[in-house]
C-alpha cells in the first residue's frame, strides 16, 4: 500500500502525514537555501520507538502531548500583530505540530502492531484524538490570521508558508464563522469514523474452517501449520498471507468460493455503514467548502488538480485495458473448459486458481517451487545490498533494543561515504493477531532541522504479512511478496533519506498522486536477472541460486494476465471516484458490484461486502486511489534513466536520491521529475509497458 501509507494520512486533510520531530517547543530556525548541507546527528536513544507501555500510559501520554501542543498554539496565536515574525508564527507552528507528531505517532502506531490488546486499543483511540486535534488546529482563525502577513526570508520559508496557508484555507478558513464551525464539526465526526473503520479491520479475526479433503491441492506444508477446532476442522484465517495460498491452489470450486466469501465479507457488518456515513460527511464538507464533489476538494493541490482530469485519465485507460482483459479472461476460461467442458463462464473465485494452473502449464512457473528459492532472510539481505549500492548507504542491525514483537528488527542507516548516521527503520514482516493486515511503510519520526541546528534522524517501519516459518522451514516468499517488499522498502528510503528542512514537507509527504511513483519504479528491479540472482538462494542451500531456466520462465510469464491486473486497479480507482463524485446517500456495495460487472466483465460473488475491507478509502486514499495508476506513469518514466544491465548504478542511484528522495515536498513533483530526467516527463514508457 503505499501503496501509502497509512499512519497519519487518515488524520487530516493535508498536513496529517507530515509533522514529526522532537520534544522541543522552540521555533525552528530559518533553514539553508539548499539541502546539500551536512547536518549533525542525534543519539540513538531518542530514536527508539517504545512499546513497553503500562495500561493507561499511551492515553495519558497522548493527552499530555495534545495539551502541550494546544498551549504552544495559544502562544503563537497570542502574538500581537506588530510583533509577529517568521520565527514566532509559521516556524513556531511547524515546530509545534512536528513535536506533537514525534510524540504521538509512535503511540498511534501501537494501534497497528502492538501484541497487547489494551495498548493497541489506546493507540487507536490516540489516533482519533490526534485527528481531532488537527481538525481543530487547521480551522483556528487566530492561527490562520497570524500567518497571513509575515514575510519569508528565503525560498524554503516561502514554500512552507504557502503550503501551510493553503492547508488552512482547504480546511475552511475563507468561510464564514458559521460555516467554518459546521465544517469543523463534520471533519471531527469524519476523523472518528475513519479511525473506527481502520480499527475494525485491524482487529478482524474472521476465519474459515475446512476439512482436509476440502483443502485438496493446497500445499501440504501450509496445511501442516494450521490449527484445528474442537470438531477437528482446519482453521484458515483470512489474512493476506493465507488467502492467496488457498485461492491459487485449492482444486475444489466450493472451497475457493467459501474462502472468498469469508475474505470479502471481513468487517462487513460494522464497516459498511461507517463507509456510507463517511462518504455522506465528505460530500457535505465539500459542498460547504464550495466544491461540487469531495473528489474535486481532495484533488486540489495534487498533480491532477481536479476530478475531471482524473476521470479523463481513468476513462482513457478503460477501453484500452478492456481488450487486454478480455483476452486474458478468455484464455483462462478456455483452460478451465479443458477440465470442465460444460463451463461457459469464469466465476470470480475461479480466476486465481485457473490462472495459477495455466501459468504452471504454459510457462512451467510453479509458485511453490519458486518460493523455495526465496527464503525471506536471503531476500532481505539481497534487498539491502541492492539499495545500499544504488543509494550510497549502509544498513546495520541495532541489537539490544526492546521491540514490540520478538521477530521485529531495528536497523541504522549510515552514509557509505563517511559512515555518519542518517536514519533508522524497523522491519515487522510476519502476521500475528491484531496486526495491520496489509503491507505498508509507516513514518514514525520525520527528518527536519531541529531548533538546535541538528537534523532529527528519521525513523520508519515496514510492516508486512509474509508467510511465517513453519515445520522447520523458513519463511518462503512468492514473487509477488518479493515485489511487495521492494515496493514498501522504496517508501522507507523516501522517508528516511530525506533532507528537507521541515517535517511537514519531508520524506514521502509529497503530492499524493506522486507518492507511489518512487516505489512503483523499484518494482522493476525484481525482474532483472542480475537482481534476482542477489535475492535468491534455495532454503536448503543458499549457494543454489534461482536456476537460469526457471528465471527465464518467470520473466517470460511477467506479463501473464497483465491486462486483468491493471483492470482491477482501474476498477478500484473508478469505484473510489464514483463514491466521491456522487451526492446523496450511496450504496457502496451496489456501486462496486455494478462497476465490477462493467469493468471486469463478469458476475461478482453474490453478497460480498468488499468495500468494508477496502482500507484505502478510510486510510487517506479517498478520492486518491487513482494515484496508483497515475503515479506509475512517472514511475516508468523514471525507470528509463537506469541502465538495464546495471540497475544498481551508484551514479544514477545518487542522482535519483538527490533529485527525488531527499527534497521531499520542497519542490512540486513535476519539478522533481524534470530535475531527475533532465526533461519534462512523458507517458511513453507507461503505455509501452501496457502495450497500449
Amino acid at each position: 500500500m503505499n501503496r501509502l501509507i497509512k499512519i497519519l494520512l487518515s488524520l487530516v486533510l493535508v498536513l496529517a502525514s507530515c509533522t514529526q520531530s522532537s520534544n522541543n517547543n522552540k521555533p525552528a530556525p530559518a533553514s539553508a537555501e539548499q539541502n546539500d548541507q551536512k547536518v549533525p546527528q542525534q543519539s540513538l536513544p531518542q530514536s527508539i520507538i517504545r512499546s513497553d507501555y503500562a495500561k493507561g500510559e499511551v492515553t495519558s501520554l497522548c493527552l499530555a502531548s495534545i495539551d502541550s501542543a494546544n498551549k504552544s498554539l495559544d502562544v503563537i496565536a497570542g502574538v500581537s500583530e506588530e510583533n509577529r515574525t517568521i520565527d514566532n508564527t509559521i516556524l513556531a507552528l511547524e515546530n509545534t505540530t512536528a513535536n506533537l507528531s514525534d510524540s504521538t505517532t509512535p503511540l498511534t502506531f501501537m494501534g497497528y502492531v502492538s501484541t497487547n490488546a489494551d495498548i493497541s486499543a489506546e493507540g487507536t483511540d490516540c489516533e482519533s484524538k490526534v485527528g481531532q486535534f488537527y481538525v481543530d488546529t487547521f480551522t483556528r482563525r487566530d492561527l490562520y490570521d497570524s500567518l497571513t502577513h509575515v514575510i519569508p526570508r528565503n525560498q524554503n520559508e516561502a514554500r512552507l508558508l504557502m503550503i501551510t496557508i493553503d492547508s488552512f484555507e482547504q480546511s475552511g478558513l475563507r468561510l464564514s464563522d458559521e460555516i467554518l464551525t459546521q465544517v469543523r464539526d463534520l471533519k471531527g465526526k469524519l476523523a472518528a469514523i475513519e479511525t473506527e473503520f481502520s480499527a475494525n479491520l485491524n482487529s478482524d479475526a474472521t476465519t474459515v474452517v475446512f476439512s482436509e479433503a476440502e483443502l485438496s491441492g493446497v500445499p501440504a506444508d501450509y496445511i501442516a501449520g494450521l490449527h484445528k477446532n474442537a470438531d477437528g476442522l482446519l482453521i484458515v484465517n483470512t489474512k493476506e498471507s493465507d488467502y492467496p495460498i488457498v485461492m491459487q491452489n485449492a482444486d475444489q470450486s466450493a472451497t475457493r468460493k467459501k474462502m472468498m466469501q469469508g475474505y470479502l465479507n471481513r468487517a462487513g457488518a460494522v464497516n459498511t455503514p461507517l463507509l456510507t456515513a463517511a462518504v455522506s460527511l465528505r460530500a457535505q464538507i465539500a459542498n460547504l467548502m464550495g466544491y461540487k464533489t469531495w473528489a474535486d476538494y481532495k484533488t486540489k493541490g495534487r498533480m491532477a488538480k481536479d476530478s475531471a482530469t482524473v476521470l479523463d485519465f481513468l476513462n482513457s485507460l478503460k477501453a484500452k485495458l478492456a481488450k487486454s482483459n478480455k483476452q486474458d479472461m478468455a484464455r483462462v476460461l478456455k483452460f478451465k473448459q479443458e477440465s470442465e467442458p460444460r463451463s461457459v463462464k469464469l466465476d470470480q473465485w475461479d480466476i486465481s486458481y485457473y490462472s495459477n494452473q495455466l501459468q504452471k502449464r504454459d510457462y512451467s512457473v510453479d509458485d511453490e517451487k519458486i518460493r523455495e528459492y526465496f527464503p525471506a532472510d536471503v531476500v532481505i539481505t539481497g534487498l539491502f545490498q541492492v539499495y545500499s549500492k544504488m543509494l550510497g548507504v549502509r544498513f546495520e542491525e541495532v541489537t539490544n533494543v526492546q521491540n514490540w514483537a520478538t521477530d521485529v528488527k531495528f536497523y541504522a542507516i549510515h552514509e557509505s561515504s563517511d559512515d555518519h548516521l542518517i536514519g533508522y527503520f524497523y522491519t515487522d514482516f510476519f502476521p500475528r493477531a491484531g496486526k495491520y493486515d496489509h503491507a505498508a511503510a509507516f513514518p514514525l519520526i520525520s527528518g527536519r532541522v531541529l531548533p538546535n541546528g541538528k537534523y532529527s534522524l528519521p525513523v520508519s517501519s515496514i510492516v508486512a504479512n509474509l508467510n511465517p516459518p513453519v515445520n522447520g522451514k523458513p519463511s518462503l516468499l512468492a514473487q509477488d511478496d518479493v515485489t511487495t517488499i521492494f515496493h514498501e522498502f522504496g517508501h522507507i528510503m523516501h522517508q528516511t533519506l530525506t533532507r528537507a528542512p521541515y517535517a511537514s514537507l519531508s520524506g514521502s509527504s509529497v503530492a499524493q498522486d506522486f507518492v507511489e511513483a518512487p516505489s512503483q519504479m523499484l518494482e522493476n528491479w525484481v525482474w532483472s536477472p542480475e537482481i534476482l540472482n542477489l535475492l535468491s538462494g534455495h532454503y536448503l542451500d543458499h549457494s543454489q541460486k534461482l536456476p537460469a531456466d526457471l528465471l527465464q520462465k518467470m520473466i517470460a510469464a511477467r506479463e501473464f494476465n497483465q491486462g486483468y491486473g491493471y483492470t482491477k486497479q482501474l476498477l478500484y480507482a473508478l469505484f473510489d471516484m464514483s463514491l466521491h463524485t456522487q451526492s446523496g446517500v450511496v450504496d457502496p456495495n451496489k456501486i462496486f458490484t455494478d462497476l465490477y460487472k462493467q469493468i471486469v466483465g463478469q458476475e461478482p460473488l453474490a453478497g460480498q461486502q468488499f468495500p468494508a475491507s477496502f482500507g484505502h478509502l478510510m486510510g487517506g486514499y479517498d478520492a486518491g486511489y487513482y494515484g496508483y495508476l497515475w503515479s506509475e506513469v512517472y514511475a516508468q518514466d523514471m525507470f528509463t534513466q537506469f541502465p538495464v544491465n546495471n540497475l544498481t548504478s551508484p551514479e544514477v542511484g545518487m542522482r535519483y536520491r538527490k533529485s527525488i528522495l531527499e527534497p521531499g515536498n520542497m519542490k512540486d513533483a513535476l519539478e522533481l521529475m524534470t530535475d531527475f530526467l533532465g526533461r519534462e516527463p512523458n507517458s511513453d514508457a507507461f503505455f509501452k509497458k501496457l502495450h497500449i
